[in-house]
Parts: structure tokens; C-alpha cells; sequence
């Protein structure tokens, strides 16, 4: 399948070039408003936009530009948004006032501007856990697992040795767990953002080929404490726990903007226009695909300042 750019366009613009470019519309120099002897012009109004919403409005259009691509609005979609309308209309005062007070139309307006287009962003989200599953182990490192939190290694060998004899993990928990543990033997996902779990049990379980109890005790700081912690490994098969890997980091911000910059890489987006790439690298250099090297520019300023 060819890979389509999407190219920073609007229906207004114009673009004069690629390298040192910005955007212009037509009819720019006709007068919107006056004061005194002072006129504003359509250019004025654009030049103003364009400073202030112009990156976030970009990336709303290139957003719009992948829906049409990756998902389709469909008729369950529109009975949903239709749903939520109504229930809008039957719980708010003056619905269609405070819609219009945004800038919509109408109720139907607002479905098609805003309440389709989240459904959108949530299926292609969801898609997202689908289309790049090789990356999404490679960096969160997903497991499902039972683990113990023990109060130190001493009663964490006691915890491992019962676990090795059969006996099954909530059972252990409960005679060998920290007091008011978060980890008592219940099946959890582990992922790398899973910040009280040491990197090495994180690392362990994905990399385990066969599910069973880990053979090591580890440690983790959480809070000014030190914990020991055993594990047994239920499955770290993406297919088989995609669904929770889903509904555990579908909300994260770092992993909303990895859906989009996967998409951007996937349509080849450039972005032409001098002050809106300005704007993006300075806030989003990771949208900037084309761009690479600012992104990781970004990043390595990030770790100099946490070092």
C-alpha cells in the first residue's frame, strides 16, 4: 500500500514553497474592521490565528486527514453521538445556546465536529495497540503476573520457596506479604510504567519464555522503603493480553502522542509552513517526522537537565 503524505494545507492557504515557507490566504489585504484610522485586515486576522492556534489547529486538520484514512465513521458512531446529544440536551440548560457560544451552528454541527471526531481519536487509539504491537512491547515491555510484596528478602526467599512447591500465589500472599501490600498475588499488569517495580523484574518477566514462578527475589526503593518482591509470570503473549495492555496505557499522555507520531510516520507528514514548524519544534518536535533529529535533540536537553 502506498503511503499518502499529508501535508500541512488548508483550504485557504496557499503555500509559495517548501523550504522557508509560510502560508498566506486569499483576499488578504481586505479590510475586516476598522478603528479610528485604523484598519485590520483578513491577513491581520490570519496572521493572528496563525501565531496564537496555528500548530494546534494543524495538528487537528492532520488528525481529521488519519480519521479519513485509519477510520471510518460508521453508523454506530453517529447513533452514539446522537446518544450523547440527546443526553446533553436532557441534562444541560440552554444546550443549543452554549453550543452556539462556541462557535457551532447547531446541535448536529457540534456532533459532527466534535463528539464524532472523539470517537474517532478512542477507535484509532485502540487500532493503534493493533498496528504497532512490535512497538508498543519494545517499549512497555507488557506482562500479566501475580506478585508478592514482602516486607524484606528473608520472608521473599520464605514467599519464592512455597511458590516453587505449588502452592498457589494469593495463598502465599497471605501468609508471607508486607502489610498492606498492592501486590498480594492477584494477576496485574506489569509494564514499564509501572514505576514502584524494580527495571530488572520489569525486564525479567517480559523476556521469560515460559510462563511460571521467576527464581529470583528482587528489590525495589517505593516511598523511603526498601521491598522484596517474587513473581510468577501468567503470560507476557501481546495477543493474549493486549486487551488489559489497552485499557492499562490507553489513557497515558506519553503513549496518546506515540498513537499520533505512529500515524504521522505512517502518512509521511511534513509540515511547509515556516511559523507552524517553528511552533512544533519548539513544543511537539516529535510530530516533526520528517525530522528526527529534533526529537532526539529534545531528548537528550531533557536528560542533561534530569542529570
Amino acid at each position: 500500500m502506498k503511503k499518502t503524505p499529508i501535508l500541512f494545507v488548508c483550504a485557504a492557504m496557499m503555500l509559495t514553497g517548501c523550504s522557508g515557507a509560510t502560508a498566506t490566504i486569499k483576499d488578504k489585504d481586505e479590510t475586516i474592521m476598522t478603528i479610528g484610522d485604523t484598519k485590520y485586515t483578513k491577513g491581520d486576522e490570519y496572521e493572528l490565528l496563525k501565531i496564537s492556534t496555528g500548530s494546534d489547529l494543524t495538528m487537528e486538520l492532520v488528525k481529521q486527514a488519519i480519521y479519513k484514512q485509519e477510520v471510518k465513521v460508521t453508523k454506530e458512531m453517529k447513533e452514539k453521538a446522537q446518544e450523547q446529544v440527546n443526553n446533553y440536551k436532557e441534562n444541560m440548560e440552554n444546550f443549543d445556546k452554549q453550543i452556539h457560544s462556541l462557535g457551532y451552528k447547531n446541535s448536529k454541527q457540534y456532533m459532527n465536529k466534535v463528539l464524532i471526531p472523539s470517537l474517532q481519536a478512542s477507535e484509532l487509539t485502540e487500532k493503534y495497540f493493533t498496528d504497532a504491537k512490535k512497538d508498543i512491547q519494545k517499549t512497555y515491555k507488557p506482562s500479566k503476573a501475580r506478585i508478592i510484596q514482602c516486607e524484606n528478602k528473608a520472608t521473599a526467599k520464605k514467599a519464592l520457596k512455597a511458590l516453587k512447591n505449588g502452592t498457589d500465589p494469593e495463598e502465599v500472599a497471605q501468609q508471607y506479604m508486607v502489610d498492606s501490600a498492592k501486590y498480594s498475588g492477584k494477576e496485574t499488569l506489569v509494564t514499564t510504567k509501572t514505576t514502584d517495580l524494580s527495571t530488572r523484574l520489569i525486564n525479567t518477566l517480559s523476556k521469560t519464555k515460559k510462563a511460571g514462578v521467576i527464581d529470583e527475589v528482587f528489590t525495589n526503593e517505593s516511598s523511603g522503603t526498601t521491598y522484596a518482591y517474587v513473581a510468577v509470570l501468567v503470560s507476557n503473549t501481546y495477543k493474549d493480553i493486549k486487551d488489559d495492555v489497552y485499557t492499562t496505557l490507553s489513557s497515558d499522555d506519553d503513549v496518546t502522542k506515540a498513537c499520533l507520531v505512529y500515524y504521522l510516520k505512517k502518512y509521511n507528514f511534513e509540515v511547509h509552513d515556516q511559523d507552524v514548524f517553528n511552533n512544533l519544534k519548539a513544543n511537539n518536535p516529535e510530530y516533526l517526522v520528517s525530522r528526527p533529529d529534533l526529537s532526539k535533540s529534545d531528548d537528550l536537553k531533557k536528560a542533561h537537565q534530569i542529570i
